[in-house]
């Protein structure tokens, strides 16, 4: 018995064969097609690929023909295509209202009438979604925090941080070491109520003006690229929100900004990336 073990180029072919679909067409968001004519999309997509329209009784997959799924290690390849995927889905919704985006890479195998049976599958899903999500688009807002203002202020109206730095003063060097991690420890400790405060302020503010409103991750720090000061990340929300909603919005996160330190980041309209369901999951 021999023991084949394939050249790194059969390796290669074998991976491409795995990857390789049969009349593929790849989904980048469903859209409401009774407002617009499908030919009202005019835009191209992943790979300069033709982007078009597959409809259903006024429910439409925006898509283009591929053949191979989109996989690689090169990960400025994937922010390629990852914007370039926005960008249609974006279109998409200066096209046609609202549209319910899909992951990037979803494929469907078999052409337009494995597409149209999709759509038909899930058509009542499909149509209550879009229903649901008619005139209301995502928005982010990020609230960074400058702590030395804080910091400095805080020193002075703190009884224990004010007794703490005495001590120091009238202490040796062994002593004093103790006493300042006790200082830090306490000045950290004012720090997260202050975090914990201006979070709550946020979300009380603009739950009034939006339809849902969820907590994203905030582990990524941010460096201001108009400052040397480094901001902390304090909370980040995703909010739906009417878009006739959107000047009160801004409006409400304008009381925000008023406090020291406080920097607010707004962006938005976006489509419901972080709300919309997953069709057929």
């Amino acid at each position: 018995m021999t023991d084949h073990r394939p050249s790194p180029e059969e390796e290669q072919t074998a991976t491409n064969e795995e990857r390789t679909i049969s009349d593929g067409r790849y989904l980048y968001c469903v859209v409401d097609t009774t407002s617009a004519e499908p030919a009202t999309l005019s835009t191209t997509g992943v790979d300069d690929n033709s982007v078009y329209v597959v409809e259903v009784n006024g429910v439409g997959a925006v898509v283009h023909d591929c053949e191979t799924v989109y996989e690689t290690e090169d990960l400025e390849q994937v922010k390629r295509w990852l914007l370039t995927h926005q960008q249609v889905v974006d279109a998409a919704g200066d096209a046609f209202g609202t549209p319910l985006p899909m992951r990037f890479d979803t494929v469907l195998e078999g052409g337009d009438a494995s597409l149209e049976r999709w759509l038909e599958g899930h058509y009542e899903g499909i149509r209550d979604e879009l229903a649901s999500f008619t005139g209301v688009w995502e928005y982010r807002t990020n609230l960074l925090w400058d702590s030395a203002p804080f910091e400095e202020t805080i020193a002075d109206q703190d009884d224990q941080l004010r007794e703490l730095r005495q001590r120091k003063q009238q202490s040796g060097a062994g002593k004093r070491f103790l006493l300042e991690k006790q200082y830090d420890q306490r000045l950290q400790e004012l720090k997260r109520e202050r975090q914990t405060e201006l979070a709550e302020q946020l979300e009380e503010a603009i739950t009034p003006v939006v339809n849902n409103l969820t907590e994203q991750d905030t582990n990524t720090p941010l460096h201001d690229e108009h400052s040397s000061v480094e901001k902390e990340q304090i909370v980040r929300f995703a909010v739906l929100a009417d878009e006739d909603d959107e000047t009160a919005l801004g409006d409400r996160l304008d009381t925000i900004v008023e406090h020291e330190g406080v920097e607010i980041r707004f962006t938005g309209p976006w489509p419901p990336y972080t709300f919309a369901p997953d069709i057929g999951e």
